[in-house]
């Protein structure tokens, strides 16, 4: 009988080669993570394409609206700036156009008064001290507007003037007055003073007269011109008006006659042209002639001499 030998322990268990446990897991980290970080990347590219392509919209669009948002305050500065070149228009009734100045004086003032950096722009002009500083620099103008253009920059000016009344003759030579007995103008700064059609008064209180300034209450203005009214609508010329110095009369000749009329400035104008009326008619029926005036400043009574 044959007994089998038994194999070492060692000998039953064969062993497998097997690679070095450091040899396999290296190579495969290392190549999965480059085939990982390679499809990691590829997707975060991916991803941020959208976002780089949104990206770069947006500041294109930014850029735009600045473009668009410089563009637009460029157009408005230009938009609301003003030229110092503005259109002055005169405004109102021929006799009062007749003694304004020459155009080009009033037009270089206005050009003055807009050639302030604060009046060159629509936001800070300040229209009405322009109007008024015209006003105070020309006192023969009633109204200064101003208007300023809703597109462009040239402004237009309108100047008004004021009515003339009467020429009053002084020492101090000859003014225009308003309605209100304001001197307006002195009369050689007037190119066309006899075409003005007012009457001509002489002054001889001796008082000084400044352009601006009152220079005749407004109630001898009125009376006055009510006086050569009511003669001129009798057909009654007049050689000349006086106002005496010291006294609150008006002395009125009339034309080629040798007396002249003492008139109460305080009296009622229509009733005391009526009283001469009525004595001149009576006179001449008598075929007499005053020799040196006829007095109606008392009321309902009348003198002659």
């Amino acid at each position: 009988m044959f007994l089998s030998k038994k194999r070492p322990e060692n000998e039953r268990r064969s062993r497998v080669p097997q690679t070095p446990s450091r040899e396999r897991p290296v190579f495969s980290y290392h190549a999965n993570r480059s085939i990982r970080e390679g499809a990691n990347q590829r997707d975060i590219d991916y991803q941020q394409q959208p976002k780089i392509r949104r990206n770069l919209r947006s500041w294109r669009s930014y850029t735009a609206n600045i473009a668009i948002i410089l563009a637009v305050l460029v157009v408005t500065i230009c938009f609301m700036q003003l030229s110092n070149k503005a259109t002055v228009q005169s405004v109102g009734t021929p006799s009062g156009e007749l003694f304004l100045r020459d155009k080009a004086v009033y037009t270089a003032a206005v050009q003055q008064a807009f050639s302030s950096p604060i009046n060159r722009n629509k936001l800070t002009v300040n229209t009405g001290k322009i109007s008024n500083d015209l006003k105070k620099q020309f006192p023969e103008l009633k109204a200064v507007s101003v208007s300023l253009p809703a597109i462009g920059t040239r402004p237009t000016v309108y100047i008004q003037p004021s009515i003339p009344s009467m020429i009053l003759v002084s020492r101090d030579g000859m003014y225009v007055l308003d309605t209100d007995g304001r001197a307006l103008i002195a009369g050689n700064q007037v190119a066309k003073l006899s075409d003005l059609g007012v009457p001509a008064v002489n002054d001889e209180s001796g008082l000084a007269i400044r352009a601006g300034e009152i220079a005749l209450p407004k109630s001898v203005v009125v009376f006055t011109t009510e006086v050569v009214g009511q003669l001129k609508a009798k057909q009654v010329g007049i050689g000349s008006l006086t106002l005496p110095m010291g006294t609150n009369e008006l002395h009125v000749r009339p034309d080629k006659a040798g007396y002249y009329v003492k008139f109460n400035l305080h009296g009622n104008a229509r009733e005391e042209v009526g009283a001469f009326l009525a004595t001149k008619q009576y006179l001449e029926g008598q075929k007499k002639l005053p020799r040196s005036y006829i007095d109606v400043r008392v009321e309902n009574k009348v003198y002659y001499q």
